[in-house]
């Protein structure tokens, strides 16, 4: 008997609604403003840095326009990518940079489904040389999460969502970004889980971002009152607490002298996502990390993995696949579709000359659906 062929996960890639200009954005940082500004502001920073990267086929878009949201709605969908992970900014009722989502319910039917990963953090002016200024602040209420749950089972109910599971036993994904910054995380994702049952009957699987670091790092997601973890592999990962904590007081150091960026090798994204896949004691979604350079927005305060090309690329992507095939319920993301200031990026790059989505495909292999003879 001919063994059964391993599960073809169901691959999700990161989705920012940043690129339009929006009244917070021209607020903080000047009229007009997008992310596409600290895209081309860009310039190298040591021998051998390639800044800027430029937008290949679609340009420096703008995500109003209905016919850029068409075409990376095709693109996507013809790369293998089952759904966008839409960037979900919740402050306690306010909610920004959700418009492209909204659009593409409205206006762009087809088989990409979404779900949303809530940035649980305070915009601040960290990352862009403003120190710790709170741009829009995060909070937590019980008047926030009755909101929110309702929010939620209202995008559920415009079947669109991704549903895993199948029938009698569909779960609808939802991931949070910084599960340690939930005030009693276990029991707050619990009323949210529980109020949005309530309002639809769907059932959550709650996914919380994991990734090196002392603060966003955890031992088991039920911990937390999470169903799984996502690693995310980019920065560097240590087998001790006090070599962890040593190399992140020693890059704050450097940065706050204006010293960086940090320079690491993008092939380590490999070993570092089998080790923390290894360490979670639950289920432990693996993700594909697609280039990483974030100096666009961080300057010399970034972090920037060198060596990434189509054949690394295979390597890291065939791996995260490899790995997510073990998985009861497989679930693998892509980071990203479009952060193009942190570097990480599916889409066309202007004289690249291999493409991510023609690789992720063939890695991929076809959909159920899409196999000869189905």
């Amino acid at each position: 008997m001919t063994p059964a062929a391993p599960p073809r996960p169901t691959c999700v890639a990161y989705y920012l609604g940043q690129f339009q200009p929006t009244p917070e954005n021209d607020a903080f940082w000047g009229a007009g403003f997008s992310e596409w500004h600290n895209v081309a502001r860009a310039r190298p920073l040591f021998p051998g840095h390639r800044q800027p990267q430029l937008p290949g086929r679609l340009g420096f878009y703008d995500l109003r326009c209905g016919d850029t949201l068409a075409a990376q709605l095709e693109q996507a969908w013809s790369a293998g990518v089952d759904a966008f992970c839409h960037w979900h900014y919740w402050f306690a009722g306010r909610r920004l940079l959700h418009a492209p989502l909204d659009a593409m319910l409205r206006e762009h039917p087809g088989p990409l489904r979404f779900m949303l990963g809530w940035a649980n953090e305070s915009w601040t002016g960290t990352w862009h040389g403003l120190g710790q200024k709170v741009l829009v602040e995060q909070t937590y209420s019980e008047a926030e999460l009755d909101a929110h749950a309702q929010l939620i089972a209202r995008y559920i109910d415009s079947g669109r969502w991704l549903c895993l599971g199948g029938a009698g036993r569909a779960r609808y994904p939802f991931l949070i970004y910084k599960p340690r910054a939930l005030p009693d995380a276990r029991r707050y994702l619990g009323r949210l889980r529980d109020r949005v049952r309530a309002a639809n009957g769907a059932e959550l699987y709650l996914v919380g971002n994991w990734s090196p670091g002392l603060s966003s790092t955890f031992d088991r997601p039920d911990d937390l009152g999470l169903d799984a973890a996502v690693v995310t592999p980019v920065a560097a990962l240590f087998a001790r607490r006090w070599q962890q904590a040593l190399h992140g007081a020693a890059w704050r150091a450097l940065r706050s002298l204006g010293l960086g960026p940090e320079v690491g090798a993008y092939r380590r994204v490999e070993a570092t996502l089998s080790r923390a896949v290894a360490s979670v004691d639950g289920p432990a979604h693996a993700s594909i990390v697609s280039g990483w350079d974030n100096s666009p927005r961080s300057g010399r305060r970034a972090l920037v993995l060198g060596g990434y090309h189509e054949a690394s690329f295979r390597r890291a992507a065939a791996a995260a696949i490899a790995l997510e095939q073990r998985q009861r319920l497989p679930l693998l993301f892509v980071k990203s579709w479009n952060e193009w200031a942190e570097g990480n990026v599916m889409e066309d790059r202007f004289g690249q000359d291999w493409s991510a989505c023609q690789v992720l495909r063939e890695l991929l292999g076809p959909r159920a659906a899409e196999a000869p003879g189905s």
